[in-house]
């Protein structure tokens, strides 16, 4: 179950990985908890796998932004990269490995965050604005970053630096403090007026901050916390609970839990996005990748790896991630559930790590 090709992996705190480590941190998770399947039941594509006809791709029916890593095969290292409806833009060119974590877009700039590593292999956090690299931590640490958000002339991004939960504004570092005091990470960011909202963990459990004071979250426990969503006032955060043999997906409504799922199948959550009074959240399962639009469960069509991204605009569902295509290991946006595989100069062989849209 583990995906041996990401490379972007940080030390385990308190039992959660950070946020530059959790695509093997669900994997692995996911494999720890699935049961056994004596009836080796799939789910039903509505189309076979890596035998997409071009003419059933889905079109875009908005500017969507896509963010992640791909595999540069001269460098034999994975470089940082976006996507603008399909149009790769390549931000690093680098012999160690870098990767996109978050993307927002303000007007016509595109606002991108990560990593990279140096030669020596520390992590160092950063951001692109349009392309240009700013890095916000030194090579004397390891850091990365996983949310980003821009208001007016203000650039707030969220990450970890030894082993605490921090935000940057501006390119100045700032600690964010648990609920039972500091360590932790942090997942995403959103911004609603004057008010900053952040995701993440701190004391091995799910936590939000609003204005940067942590809140408690009703009946946490120790898991692993996704994005954070604020609509007419709401406050949403995804998470999953592995426990035993089975998994817990739930996300909090105003600090209420709602627990998705039956039970029958081992499920992690990933992100979430609100639209209108509907929820979605996107997720791994052991019969593949899928998403939760309230409390049904809708599967991806393709050979579905990853999910690590989704929006919804004018109806229609985008998710971004990782699935197989060709024997390869592709980035792929899925519009409602259909595959649309991903390319880059350098190589086919990468995952995305976040989606953002606007309107066309």
């Amino acid at each position: 179950m583990v995906n041996n090709k990401i490379v972007a992996c940080l030390a385990l705190i308190l039992t959660l990985l950070f946020a530059a480590c959790k695509k093997n941190d669900f994997k692995s998770l996911l494999a720890k908890i699935t049961p056994k399947d004596t009836t080796k039941t799939v789910p039903r594509d509505t189309i076979p796998k890596d035998t997409i006809p071009k003419d059933t791709i889905p079109k875009y029916t908005a500017n969507v932004y896509v963010g992640g890593t791909v595999f540069d095969s001269l460098a034999n290292a994975y470089q940082a990269v976006y996507w603008k409806n399909q149009v790769p833009v390549v931000l690093t060119h680098i012999k160690k490995t870098a990767s996109v974590n978050a993307i927002t877009v303000q007007g016509n700039d595109v606002y991108a965050a990560g990593y990279v590593q140096d030669e020596n292999g520390n992590y160092i956090a950063a951001y692109w604005k349009n392309g240009v690299q700013v890095n916000l931590t030194d090579n004397t640490t390891s850091a990365s970053t996983s949310g980003i958000a821009v208001q007016g002339n203000d650039v707030y991004v969220t990450g970890f630096f030894e082993f605490s939960a921090v935000y940057w504004k501006n390119g100045q570092m700032f600690v964010l403090q648990g609920v039972n005091g500091g360590g932790g990470s942090t997942e995403g960011m959103v911004i609603q007026g004057s008010d900053i909202y952040i995701s993440g963990n701190t004391g091995g459990r799910p936590t939000f901050w609003k204005n940067f004071v942590p809140a408690a979250l009703t009946n946490s426990h120790p898991g692993y916390a996704g994005n954070i969503a604020v609509q007419n006032g709401d406050v949403y955060v995804a998470a999953s609970y592995p426990n035993l043999n089975k998994a817990y997906v739930t996300y909090w409504k105003n600090s209420i839990p709602v627990t998705l799922g039956d039970g029958t199948i081992a499920i992690l959550a990933t992100k979430l996005a609100v639209s209108g009074q509907d929820v979605y959240v996107a997720c791994f399962t052991e019969k593949g990748g899928g998403y939760f639009k309230n409390d049904k469960l809708n599967f991806l069509s393709g050979s579905a790896a990853d999910v690590y991204g989704i929006a919804v605009i004018n109806n229609d569902v985008y998710i971004a991630g990782q699935s197989t295509y060709q024997k390869k290991s592709v980035p792929t946006v899925w519009k409602n559930s259909i595959p649309i595989y991903l390319s880059a100069p350098i190589g086919k062989s990468g995952y995305l790590s976040c989606i953002a849209v606007t309107p066309l």
